[in-house]
């Protein structure tokens, strides 16, 4: 059984790095971090599952999912959405191979994770039905009125004194959202919240997510209003936009800390319930 544990763990981490390899070509930065993510934190929760032997038609299974896993992302130089898949193929593939179906059931929470890369970036249909570009243009106008900035919103339009700015596509703040969700899941399974702290996290994720990308386009249309072209140009699509994110996150993080540690008791539901009588 040890023997066993290992060879898994070792195989896990191979089949982790191959296919964080290859989606390195495809040139999806995001799609890359969130995998290195996902196979991270499933590789802290997965445990054994039994002693059995699988059967000969599961380990075929399983080898099937895992070569197509790795097959997929060979055969595509570029970013597909049935990248989006392979975590989720490989790690079954791997679980299915080393213990069967009790594996499997014994690792919920580890597939769950490796389920992050079809939530973020978020598909393409998902922008269409959940489009936040009237909320954020709202919230825009809202900081805009409150740093003392003439602005009239008209639906996504922010209408200043000498320019005007459409609030659209991945200005909307929807794959801002989408990714601190994603860390709130990845959270929230690792540290075995308590389901009210989950759907806080979560809560949080969307409403720091849209706060933060509002407050990026309000400072868009600021230095629109104010004729600086190239300024616009760099903290709308260069490298500058990356601290968006980066600083989004550090709010949430900091924010979730700071409400669980003023809560008292530990923060997971494992701790939480050691301690009852």
């Amino acid at each position: 059984m040890t023997s066993r544990i290992a060879v898994f763990r070792a195989a896990a981490i191979a089949v982790a790095a191959i296919q964080l390899a290859l989606a390195a070509r495809s040139g999806a930065e995001e799609f890359w971090l969130i995998s290195f993510l996902a196979w991270g934190g499933a590789r802290l929760v997965a445990r054994a599952g039994g002693d059995e032997t699988p059967a000969f038609a599961v380990r075929i299974a399983g080898g099937v999912l895992l070569a197509s896993s790795l097959f997929e992302l060979a055969i595509a130089q570029q970013y597909q959405m049935g990248h989006r898949l392979a975590p989720l193929a490989g790690g079954l593939g791997l679980l299915l191979l080393a213990g069967g179906f009790l594996w499997v059931r014994a690792n919920g929470r580890a597939l769950v994770l490796l389920c992050l890369p079809m939530l973020h970036p978020p598909p393409v249909a998902v922008r269409e039905l959940l489009d936040t570009s009237r909320a954020t243009a709202f919230v825009s106008a809202l900081f805009l009125r409150l740093s003392g900035v003439a602005v009239e919103r008209r639906g996504t339009l922010l209408v200043l004194p000498d320019s005007s700015l459409s609030v659209g596509g991945a200005c909307s703040g929807i794959n801002q959202i989408f990714q601190l969700l994603a860390l709130a899941v990845l959270a929230a399974i690792i540290l075995e919240v308590t389901p009210r702290r989950a759907a806080w996290l979560a809560g949080s994720a969307v409403a720091v997510g849209l706060a933060v990308n509002a407050l990026r386009i309000a400072f868009l249309a600021v230095l629109a209003n104010r004729g600086e072209t190239r300024l616009f140009d760099l903290w709308h699509q260069g490298p500058p936009a990356l601290l968006v994110s980066a600083a989004a996150t550090a709010v949430w993080g900091g924010l979730s800390l700071l409400v669980f540690r003023s809560g008292g008791g530990a923060p997971t539901g494992s701790a939480t319930s050691a301690t009852a009588p």
